[in-house]
C-alpha cells in the first residue's frame, strides 16, 4: 500500500511491543502474551467456573509458555536480518533462505508440542467436567478459525 501500513492498518510487532507506523505503542498486545493472555484466561474462568487455585495455576502455565517463545523469535529476527544483508538471488542468498525455511518447519513442529504439553498441563488442573467443557470451547474456537480463513482467503481470490 502506498501508505506502508499494509493490509492490517499498519500494527506490526516489535521488540516485544505493538507499534503502529506512525509511532504509538501499546504494551501488553503479544503473542498470548500481557492483554491478549488475560482475556483468554478470564474468558476460560468465567466459561469453566475455575477456582481461584486453577486459574493460578493456568496463569503460571501460559507465563511460562510466553517466556520460552521469546528466545526463538529472536533468533529467526537474527536470520532474517543475515539474510537481508545479502544480494538476493545469490547463491548464499538462496542458502540462507532454505536455511530459514527448515529452522522455521523445526520451530513449528516445536511450537506443535509445546502447544500439546500446554494443553495437557492445563487439563490436569481442570475437573473431569471442565475438561469436557474446554474441549468444547476449543472445537468451537477452531471452528470460528477455520471459518474465518475461508472467508479470508475468498476475500482475496479475484479468479472469477
Amino acid at each position: 500500500m502506498a501508505d506502508g501500513k499494509g493490509e492490517h492498518g499498519g500494527w506490526g510487532k516489535m521488540g516485544g511491543k505493538a507499534c503502529h507506523q506512525d509511532g504509538g505503542e501499546q504494551e501488553g498486545y503479544g503473542h498470548k502474551g500481557g492483554k491478549k493472555g488475560d482475556m483468554m484466561i478470564g474468558h476460560m474462568t468465567k466459561s469453566l467456573d475455575l477456582t481461584d487455585a486453577q486459574e493460578s495455576a493456568i496463569k503460571d502455565v501460559m507465563k511460562g509458555q510466553h517466556k520460552g517463545a521469546s528466545g526463538g523469535h529472536q533468533a529467526m529476527a537474527a536470520q532474517l536480518l543475515e539474510l537481508e544483508q545479502l544480494e538476493s538471488g545469490s547463491d548464499a542468498y538462496i542458502a540462507k533462505a532454505k536455511a530459514i525455511g527448515t529452522l522455521q518447519g523445526q520451530a513449528m513442529g516445536q511450537r506443535l508440542i509445546d502447544q500439546a504439553n500446554i494443553e495437557a498441563q492445563i487439563k490436569d488442573v481442570l475437573t473431569p467436567e471442565q475438561v469436557e467443557q474446554y474441549q468444547e470451547m476449543r472445537s468451537e474456537m477452531a471452528d470460528k478459525r477455520a471459518e474465518h480463513m475461508e472467508k479470508r482467503g475468498k476475500k482475496g481470490d479475484h479468479s472469477n
